[in-house]
């Protein structure tokens, strides 16, 4: 089996499989100093490929254009309601990672 078609299929798996094996990880401190120097760099990179990649994806379809012209609000908001519950989710969990680390201490 092709394991980038697998991956496809599954990839909701995948990404909430790597998202807590990196916060594993960060929170054993097994991430060598070199990688936690230019974290913030690396993250920032990678989110700006992602962000261009999506929109050369919208723009080369038509049919999403069309698409977002006729649910134009309703898009919006289910946009800004989308990045309002990840920024809650991620404050979650920071309080949820910062208790238990001040009760390891």
């Amino acid at each position: 089996m092709n394991i980038l078609k697998f991956i496809s299929h599954n990839s909701m798996y995948f990404y909430i499989a790597f998202m807590l094996f990196g916060a594993l990880v960060g929170y054993y401190e097994k991430v060598p100093m070199s990688i936690k120097r230019h974290n913030a760099k690396l993250q920032t990179l990678c989110l700006i490929v992602l962000i261009l990649t999506i929109g050369f994806e919208i723009g080369s379809n038509g049919e999403v254009l069309l698409a977002l012209r006729a649910i134009g609000l309703k898009a919006a908001v289910i946009s800004l309601l989308s990045v309002l519950g990840t920024v809650l989710c991620i404050n979650i969990t920071i309080g949820v990672f910062s208790k238990k680390g001040m009760k390891n201490s």
